[in-house]
């Protein structure tokens, strides 16, 4: 809902599924944490597997989505978009936990033997100072597509995805005079048919220089973000009957159940695909939790909202979190004891410290810079993005 006066946007439930999606990786990290340290686990389960994807897939969609519509209402109001001021409000919002999480995986954790990986730490030794650049100029993503994960803080590969994202959408909103669902579509089709030929030539010539660019281009989802932004323009233009269609409960419960389901029925070596088809799936829940009155689920609640507004924090502190909370639990008897137990404490210890350090750091650190946001601001919006 817009609010005329202050300019000011708020979209209700959208913190509730950040929260969601957030603990869906959470879940995925704590059974790959537990592999890499040699614990029974659940990693090669595909569904455990698949829901930290789904839960990265999701943001994505979450950030075109809410990115596109607040860019589409400036220009509406203003007649022109500040690029300056776009990019000001994204440093605020993203760089200071990003880098705070570069301090600690590149300089203050590998101080401590206690942080030692089996063979990403070997790894992430012999290759310090390219990932260390990499990391430095918010290309993350490159460097997991040359390199294995830095410990720890590997998940930052997605916030560069973003990043780059940002730098290039602001830009096309502002020079397009129109944005309509023809060239959305064919910057969708653009972005899939970029990435069909590079697939295409990677498997007819073996360097490592095309193995590099297949995973650079596989983790750069600018077609999830595209359809976050098709969604936005139903949203921003009205287009009742699309979202009549989007609207039905039915379609809404077939969404929620897709997701998990397609997990199960589409062959392994078509599922890296398979986050178009959840973005369709996305897209109809976001509409749905943030626009539909009568919504089947709300998620418009106090404890919703503060677990969304700290979910940044979540997403960029819970390997290290979960790390922590299995080297310590693994000192005890209590895995050899009770392996059900230790998982449920594992869970419930990783979950609750990670909101409690997210929180603290919202507190001292991300808000901060949140407050100067306004300054930069001609459109607000309530939904810490």
């Amino acid at each position: 809902m817009t609010n005329n006066n202050t300019h000011t946007i708020y979209f209700s439930g959208l913190n509730g599924l950040r929260f969601f999606a957030a603990l869906l990786v959470i879940i995925t990290h704590i059974e790959l944490i537990k592999s890499n340290l040699g614990i029974d686990n659940s990693w090669n389960n595909p569904f455990i597997e698949q829901l930290g994807v789904i839960g990265v897939s999701f943001f994505f969609v979450l950030s075109g989505f809410l990115i596109t519509y607040l860019l589409l209402i400036e220009k509406e109001k203003f007649k022109k978009i500040s690029i300056k001021k776009f990019y000001i409000r994204r440093i605020l919002r993203i760089w200071p936990l990003y880098f705070f999480i570069f301090i600690l995986g590149f300089i203050i954790l590998p101080m401590f033997p206690f942080f030692e990986i089996p063979y990403f730490s070997n790894q992430f030794y012999e290759n310090y100072w390219q990932n260390f650049i990499l990391y430095l100029f918010i290309i993350p993503n490159l460097a997991f597509s040359m390199f294995s994960a830095v410990p720890l803080i590997g998940q930052s590969w997605s916030i560069g995805v973003e990043e780059q994202f940002y730098i290039l959408w602001p830009l096309i909103i502002r020079l397009k005079k129109k944005i309509t669902f023809k060239f959305l579509f064919y910057l969708f089709t653009i972005v899939i048919s970029l990435k069909i030929i590079v697939l295409m030539i990677s498997l007819n010539y073996i360097f490592d220089w095309i193995e590099v660019l297949k995973k650079f281009t596989a983790m750069l989802k600018f077609e999830n973000m595209i359809i976050g932004a098709m969604g936005a323009l139903v949203l921003k233009n009205n287009k009742t009957n699309i979202l009549k269609l989007i609207y039905n409960p039915i379609l809404f419960i077939f969404s929620f159940f897709c997701i998990f389901f397609l997990i199960y029925i589409i062959p392994n070596k078509f599922l890296d695909g398979k986050h178009i088809i959840d973005a369709i799936f996305f897209i109809i829940i976001i509409l749905n939790i943030s626009s539909n009155p009568k919504s089947l689920i709300s998620l418009e609640n106090k404890v919703f909202n503060f677990l969304g507004k700290i979910s940044y924090g979540i997403y960029m502190y819970h390997m290290i979190v979960i790390f922590i909370s299995i080297k310590i639990l693994n000192t005890s008897n209590l895995i050899e004891e009770n392996y059900i137990i230790f998982n449920v404490v594992l869970y419930i210890l990783s979950l609750g410290i990670t909101i409690l350090v997210s929180n603290i750091s919202y507190i001292y650190l991300e808000k901060r810079f949140l407050s100067l946001k306004s300054r930069y601001s001609n459109i607000e919006t309530s939904n810490n993005s």
